[in-house]
């Protein structure tokens, strides 16, 4: 399993994409990335004709025609010495959504970093799209992220996704012996605990043991994260949402990245990616936040969509 050896950064013309180019260089200094594609899709304007005319223009397109430029400086600034990188700054018309997944898929790409925006010009959404559709995993970068990857909290339910997320930070650990690795559970006592006659410490206690033993089980599968992984296992109350417990407890943890493993998704469930997830993309605005996606769950439904 390769990790990610090409990037698409979606860019929009607004001071997130500085954000966005200055991240992803990081990135490319510290890992074994090769390539990395920064597309703009410029998207049609709903104006009259008639507006059109009065100015002098002839293409209803979100026409920026020194963008391309302004981008190809930008991407020079932040990537001047990273010599083992090969960046291209691509400028796409159509719908957003639509030509990034095609362009990801011409292109092999097997992560998009994108912006995760609070003040900034614009409304997030394309983000929130991206997660939501395709399979290529996505980094969602907020407006205040540091380049900084010393502490990775990877939110835990010891499913599938589970071990998937983990064989990919294995890989990136690999790269960077140094990084500091929690694995993040949070669990409930039911109410129904009393039904089985025992007290709610020992419930509580007997469900910490079997948690802590499936974590011993899988982290054997992962001889490349001995010592530098530890295990935080958080209980919750029931009325508590377990996506804020894991936002709450990453930035308790002074984290860098937070990453989670997401189930794919076919068009009836386009939006809902699993509680958990969708809350914690929803609540975390800090923290740069990877959602790992597993490649080709739900081709069939990309093909449909992207035409």
């Amino acid at each position: 399993m390769d990790t990610w050896k090409k990037l698409l950064v979606t860019m929009d013309y607004s001071r997130m994409d500085e954000i966005q180019v200055c991240y992803t260089a990081f990135l490319c200094r510290i890992l074994p990335i090769g390539k990395v594609y920064f597309v703009y899709v410029r998207q049609k304007q709903d104006i009259p004709k008639e507006v059109l005319q009065s100015l002098n223009i002839t293409d209803a397109m979100d026409s920026h025609p020194e963008a391309l430029q302004e981008m190809q400086k930008l991407v020079q600034h932040y990537f001047s010495g990273i010599n083992n990188v090969y960046t291209e700054v691509l400028v796409k018309d159509g719908h957003p959504v639509k030509e990034l997944l095609k362009t990801a898929r011409q292109l092999e790409v097997d992560l998009f970093v994108t912006g995760r925006k609070l003040r900034l010009r614009g409304s997030g959404i394309l983000s929130h799209k991206l997660v939501h559709t395709g399979d290529v995993s996505v980094l969602l970068i907020p407006e205040t992220a540091e380049p900084k990857l010393e502490h990775i909290v990877v939110s835990i339910d010891f499913s599938e996704y589970s071990k998937m997320t983990l064989a990919y930070i294995q890989q990136l650990a690999s790269a960077k012996p140094e990084l500091r690795i929690t694995c993040l559970h949070v669990y409930e006592v039911p109410t129904g605990y009393i039904t089985l006659g025992v007290s709610y410490e020992e419930f509580d206690t007997r469900t910490r043991h079997f948690a802590e033993d499936k974590f011993g089980k899988m982290m054997a599968e992962f001889p490349g994260l001995e010592g530098r992984t530890y295990f935080s296992l958080v209980r919750k109350n029931i009325s508590d949402d377990t996506g804020e417990v894991v936002v709450l407890e990453a930035n308790r943890a002074r984290a860098d990245l937070l990453v989670v493993g997401a189930r794919g998704m076919s068009g009836a469930t386009l939006l809902l990616m699993g509680s958990v997830t969708e809350k914690i993309i929803r609540k975390n605005d800090d923290i740069p936040l990877l959602v790992i996606k597993k490649k080709n769950e739900n081709l069939g439904f990309l093909d449909a969509l992207i035409g």
